[in-house]
């Protein structure tokens, strides 16, 4: 996160704020009233702002990408990557359960507007399943909340990871092969074997992060991405 503060506190200097207008008494009251609310939505709103001028910037863009945190999501450039072997989809999620299951395990109600299939996979905060999209197994992991170290993924140098126009903010990550935890929460163990991982696409929507992996190129997963969610 340090780099990507790095980069913002560098652009503060150049961005030019319109000055405030002498607003009335009973506007003043108004926003009083809203005091506790306002300052987050106004600091989200900057955020996103600086961050999209930093992404325009190549060596800002280049610096945000080496370690970036996305929702629940923690993305790290490495040199090497750690050792690691493809596994199947749903590996370190548990065993297959119901919808009921599933979400009492996680504790997260699913958004998933596109054919539910029958079998889901739980952990605490994470609710995931297996899609059949386009004849192709894909992954669909729902995280709940703004939770570092629930997912950590380590891409290698031709790994390219990209903006997508998805949600609130949404990456793509493609290329050469990267690295994915799922982790535990802090006191419920060990993390999980880590395991080789294709192509993907995350964004974020409220208060959620989803995960899309599988054989897809760009627009087949938001196309699938945008069907799950609309």
């Amino acid at each position: 996160m340090a780099e990507l503060e790095r980069a913002l506190a560098a652009l503060a200097g150049e961005i030019e704020f319109p000055t405030a207008p002498d607003l009335r008494p009973r506007v003043r009251e108004r926003l009083e009233r809203r005091r506790l609310a306002r300052p987050f939505a106004l600091a989200v709103a900057l955020l996103v702002v600086a961050f999209g001028i930093a992404m325009a910037v190549p060596p800002a863009r280049s610096a945000i990408l080496r370690f970036f945190h996305i929702g629940a999501v923690t993305v790290e450039r490495v040199q090497r990557l750690p050792a690691a072997r493809e596994r199947p989809l749903a590996t370190g999620l548990g065993p297959a359960r119901t919808l009921d299951q599933a979400q009492a395990r996680s504790g997260v109600t699913l958004i998933l507007h596109a054919p539910q299939p029958q079998h889901f996979y739980a952990r605490p905060g994470l609710i995931a399943t297996l899609l059949q999209y386009r004849g192709k197994p894909v992954l669909l992991a729902e995280l709940q909340g703004d939770q570092l170290g629930i997912t950590k993924k380590l891409a290698a140098p031709d790994t390219r990871v990209e903006p997508a126009d998805m949600g609130s903010f949404g990456l793509w990550i493609t290329g050469g092969k990267h690295v994915i935890y799922w982790e535990t929460r802090p006191g419920e163990g060990s993390q999980i074997k880590p395991r080789l991982a294709g192509n993907v696409l995350i964004w974020t929507q409220d208060s959620r992060t989803f995960r899309l992996e599988g054989d897809l190129r760009e627009e087949q997963m938001l196309e699938l991405a945008r069907d799950i969610t609309r």
